[in-house]
């Protein structure tokens, strides 16, 4: 866990609308010991967190929830709490550092990630690395036909790694026979990656918790192919190594048919409520500025501000923003850094109801080229019902659907749709 601390920032509140700019850069990594820290108290956050600190045995667990909902801080503190880190020892990676295209990963590349990270560990016995890295020199020369390519791949300890991630993008082309070859290989990695959990826990006294973040990234048909194959074809891959590992999630993947994945490995994160489920029909609807969840995200932006009166010319101005981020941390960063370009770029002292108004015009237009064909029946559906229907998927992944929770669970479009929706004719959604 210690090397992924680089990548945490801590910020100095915001007195200007150009360091608000800088503070919203929804792709920062807040430090969850800093004071910008946004504390969640979802109670299926609680039991994961409760489970990895009682349970005797190793947990395999999913963790669904929406991009940008605030999974990998969650993630980043679990494994900085003192009592895991009095029971495990905690690695977290994200599927990027794997370096190769995501709609490309397979279960064995888990696995391979998850030994990449291992032998880093001073802890690990050499001869354990000499045996993953043998492990990857046979697999590539198995399927590596160019003779020279195979010398190359065998060069050095760790020359392979890149030979089987090119590899990667070819596996759609193989044959069922070398399918066939390739999985008993891949139960011999996971008897080594058991090993070197072994040994971890014989060195220092800890078991192995692997964190697996950002496997749910990706809205294109090939990445839905690429989360049922890891998801669905693959699962018992996933759950067999005999240490504890937390998995990242697509949001829609809990409400597929066929899920193999059961209720009590399923942990699930929804968006931030806002406002009540009566008022979602509304195309403005009533937040609920009394409750927990609009306390809570206007807490992350106050944190990053030394007075919110200072940047927004009035509450109202706020109040639209937060609608327009739909309960998601990262998209009320981006739309918060986009409200003050819009008023820096007007030379203004303070975020206005103007700026805001730009942001919802922007983050519309986004999403209206989906918004065709089949797609108009789907969300007027979820606009009427609040329910999950058929081919909801795309939608709930791009964050056009966003799923809330109090009480019941229940998914609504995205304010910024509400009224471009609700104007399109019916008749449109089959011709």
């Amino acid at each position: 866990m210690a090397d992924n601390k680089s990548n945490f920032t801590t910020l100095t509140p915001a007195k200007t609308i150009e360091e608000v700019w800088q503070n919203f850069d929804p792709t920062l990594i807040i430090d969850p010991a800093s004071e910008q820290y946004i504390p969640r108290t979802d109670p299926e956050l609680q039991k994961l967190s409760f489970n990895l600190k009682h349970s005797r045995h190793h947990i395999h667990a999913f963790l669904c929830g929406h991009r940008g909902s605030g999974k990998t801080t969650e993630l980043n503190r679990l494994c900085l709490d003192e009592k895991i880190t009095q029971k495990f020892s905690p690695i977290f990676f994200t599927a990027q550092e794997f370096g190769s295209d995501g709609v490309h990963l397979t279960h064995d590349a888990i696995m391979v990630g998850i030994g990449q990270r291992l032998i880093r560990n001073d802890f690990i016995d050499a001869g354990l690395k000499d045996e993953f890295n043998d492990w990857g020199k046979t697999i590539v020369k198995t399927f590596l036909k160019d003779e020279k390519a195979q010398a190359n791949a065998g060069a050095k300890a760790n020359a392979w790694i890149a030979f089987f991630k090119a590899q990667l993008s070819t596996r759609k082309e193989w044959k069922y026979e070398q399918k066939q070859i390739l999985e008993p290989k891949v139960q011999d990695l996971i008897g080594i990656l058991n090993r070197m959990a072994q040994d971890l826990k014989n060195k220092t006294g800890k078991k192995l918790l692997i964190v697996v973040d950002d496997l749910e990234k990706g809205e294109s048909e090939a990445h839905k192919e690429m989360h049922k194959r890891l998801f669905k074809e693959h699962y018992d891959t996933l759950v067999q190594p005999a240490f504890s590992i937390v998995y990242t999630l697509p949001i829609y993947f809990r409400a597929m048919q066929g899920s193999r994945i059961p209720n009590d490995q399923l942990y699930t994160f929804s968006a931030i409520r806002l406002y009540d489920h009566e008022h979602r029909k509304e195309e403005t609807p009533e937040l609920q500025t009394e409750d927990d969840g609009y306390k809570l995200i206007r807490n992350f932006v106050e944190k990053r501000m030394a007075n919110l009166e200072n940047i927004f010319a009035d509450d109202d101005v706020l109040n639209e923003i937060l609608l327009i981020g739909g309960g998601l941390f990262r998209e009320t960063a981006r739309v918060i850094k986009d409200a003050a370009y819009f008023a820096i770029s007007r030379d203004a002292d303070k975020i206005e109801l103007e700026d805001a108004k730009k942001v919802f015009s922007q983050v519309k237009k986004e999403y209206q080229p989906m918004v065709r064909g089949e797609a108009i029946p789907i969300l007027k559906e979820v606009a009427e019902t609040g329910m999950w229907v058929d081919g909801v998927e795309p939608f709930l992944q791009s964050r056009a659907v966003v799923e809330y929770e109090n009480g019941d669970l229940w998914i609504d479009i995205r304010y910024v749709l509400k009224k471009f929706i609700g104007e399109l004719p019916a008749k449109e959604s089959t011709e």
